[in-house]
C-alpha cells in the first residue's frame, strides 16, 4: 500500500556524509515513500506530475536505484523483497460486447535483501569493566552510534532487456481519449515497484509498499512528417500484386524508415504504370479506378504453456536399470570417456530451451479505411525554371497518381515487441479495376 510520497533534490558532494551515499548510479530526483517500520527512496533521472502524485520517470535502459530504511522497531532478522511488474491491461470483446479488463503480466523482475544484525565487535576487557565503573558517553558518542545503527541497504535494479534485435520494453501507456475514436484503444501499459519487509518474527506482521513507475522509450529525434525532397530518395516504392498478369503494374510509395510518430500522419503516393505503354487503357483505369486504404492493428498476448506428461513413462520390468545401464555402456565405448573441462564449461552454459507458448488473445482491427476513385493525377518532373525533361525521363514516369495522408492519433498504442506481447500495424493497399485486384500489405511501425 503506498502511503506518502516527497521528493528532495540531492545534497552537494561537499555536504554529501556516509549517511547519505547512494548507489554509483546517482539521479537528480529522490522520491521517498513510507509505510509500517519502511521508508523507501528512489532515486530518478525525472519526475512525472499526476492526481496521485509525482512519479519517477525511467528510461529502458536506466537502472531502478535507491535505498531501503528500516526504523528501530522493526525486527532485527528478516528479509526485504524487492520487485518490478509490467503489466498489459486489455479488454476482449465476445459477440460485440466489451467484457472485463484482463491483466497481463510481460515483465516481472525481483531482489531479495536479508538482514540480519550486525556482528559485535570483540575487545578485551578493561579496568572499568571489571570493577564496573563506565564513563557517560558524550553528546558526540551518542550521535555517532546513532549514526552507525541506522539500518539502510542500498539496492540496483536492472531492467531486462530484449533477446532479439528490435525487441524493446513497452512504454508505460494510458488513453486518455473517451468516446468512440476507432484508433484509440481500451488498454494500458503500467509498471509498479514492490516492497515487502518479512520479517522473521511472526508475531510482526508484513509491511508493503506499492509504487507506481513511469517508464519510456529513448529514441532519437525523427520529424514528424516526412517530406519529398528534390531528389527522390527519401520515398521507396513496394509493388502491389495480383494473381493474374495484367496490361498493368501498381506501387505503394513510402518514406523509407516507414516509421510514424502518433502525433503526425502517413503521407503515402499510389501509382500505376501500363505494360506496355498505351494512352487509351491508362485514361480508362485511372478513371475507373478504386483504390482502397485501411490501417490494420494486430494485437496478440501469448502466454508460456507448461506441459508435463501426468504419468512417467513406464520402465521395463525384465531388468534392473543397474543391469541396462552397464549393457549400454559397454556397447558404446564414447561412454567410457571422462568429460573434458572444455565439454562440461559448454554443457553448464548452453542456453535453455524457449518454453512453448500459447495465444490467450488475439485482434485484428481496422482503425482507419478510406475509399477512393480513380487517379486524379499524372506525375511530373521537376525542372529548373526555362527547362524540360528528357524524352527518356518524361516515359518513365507512371501513368497515374493519387497522393493521400492518414491522420494518427496520439492516443494511439504503440508498436510493441516483447516476449508474450506484440502490438503491429499494417497498412492495406488494394487497387480495383473491374474484376481484377492489385493487393499488397505493408508493415509500419509506430512509435
Amino acid at each position: 500500500m503506498r502511503r506518502r510520497a516527497m521528493t528532495e533534490s540531492l545534497p552537494s558532494p561537499s555536504e554529501a556524509t556516509p549517511r547519505s551515499m547512494m548507489p554509483l548510479a546517482i539521479s537528480s530526483h529522490v522520491s521517498t515513500y513510507r509505510a509500517s517500520h519502511i521508508e523507501l527512496q528512489l532515486y530518478s533521472p525525472s519526475l512525472r506530475v499526476s492526481a496521485q502524485g509525482p512519479i519517477a520517470v525511467f528510461s529502458d535502459h536506466d537502472q531502478l536505484c535507491g535505498r531501503v530504511v528500516l526504523d528501530h522497531q522493526a525486527h532485527h532478522t528478516g528479509k526485504l523483497i524487492l520487485s518490478v511488474e509490467g503489466c498489459f491491461l486489455y479488454s476482449g470483446q465476445v459477440a460485440s460486447l466489451p467484457s472485463e479488463p484482463t491483466k497481463h503480466v510481460f515483465c516481472r523482475i525481483s531482489h531479495t535483501i536479508d538482514v540480519a544484525p550486525p556482528l559485535p565487535t570483540t575487545s578485551g576487557f578493561t579496568f572499568r569493566d571489571v570493577f564496573g565503573m563506565r564513563r557517560a558517553p558524550s553528546s558526540s558518542h551518542l550521535s555517532l552510534k546513532s549514526v552507525s545503527t541506522e539500518r539502510s541497504y542500498p539496492f540496483q535494479l536492472s531492467l531486462p532487456q530484449g533477446s532479439k534485435p528490435g525487441e524493446e520494453m513497452p512504454p508505460s501507456f494510458i488513453s486518455q481519449t473517451l468516446g468512440g475514436n476507432p484508433m484509440t484503444t481500451t488498454c494500458e501499459i503500467s509498471y509498479k515497484f514492490f516492497l515487502t519487509w518479512h520479517p522473521e518474527l511472526f508475531a510482526e506482521p508484513p509491511s508493503c509498499l506499492e509504487v507506481p513507475i513511469v517508464i519510456e522509450s529513448e529514441r532519437d529525434f525523427q520529424s514528424k512528417d516526412a517530406g519529398l525532397g528534390a531528389s527522390g530518395d527519401a520515398w521507396v516504392e513496394m509493388p502491389l500484386v495480383t494473381e493474374r498478369t495484367l496490361p498493368m503494374k501498381a506501387a505503394i510509395a513510402l518514406p523509407t524508415s516507414v516509421s510514424f510518430c502518433r502525433d503526425s500522419s502517413i503521407p503515402y503516393f499510389v501509382v500505376f504504370s501500363t505494360t506496355p505503354r498505351s494512352r487509351s487503357l491508362a485514361r480508362e483505369i485511372a478513371a475507373d479506378s478504386t483504390i482502397a486504404i485501411s490501417l490494420v492493428r494486430q494485437t496478440v498476448i501469448q502466454q508460456p504453456q507448461m506441459t508435463f506428461p501426468l504419468t512417467p513413462p513406464p520402465s521395463p520390468i525384465k531388468e534392473g536399470p543397474s543391469r541396462i545401464l552397464r549393457r549400454v555402456a559397454k556397447s558404446n565405448p564414447r561412454l567410457k570417456r571422462k568429460r573434458s573441462a572444455v565439454d562440461e564449461d559448454e554443457f553448464r552454459h548452453k542456453p535453455l530451451p524457449d518454453i512453448p507458448l500459447r495465444t490467450c488473445f488475439q485482434e485484428n482491427k481496422t482503425i482507419y479505411s478510406d475509399f477512393l476513385l480513380g487517379f486524379p493525377k499524372r506525375p511530373r518532373h521537376f525542372c529548373e525554371p526555362g527547362a524540360h525533361p528528357s524524352l527518356e525521363a518524361q516515359t518513365s514516369l507512371p501513368d497515374g497518381l493519387l497522393k493521400g495522408k492518414i491522420p494518427l492519433h496520439k492516443d494511439m498504442l504503440p508498436c510493441i515487441d516483447w516476449p508474450g506481447i506484440s502490438v503491429k500495424y499494417y497498412l492495406d493497399v488494394s487497387v480495383i479495376n473491374g474484376i481484377d485486384d492489385l493487393r499488397a500489405r505493408i508493415p509500419v511501425k509506430i512509435y
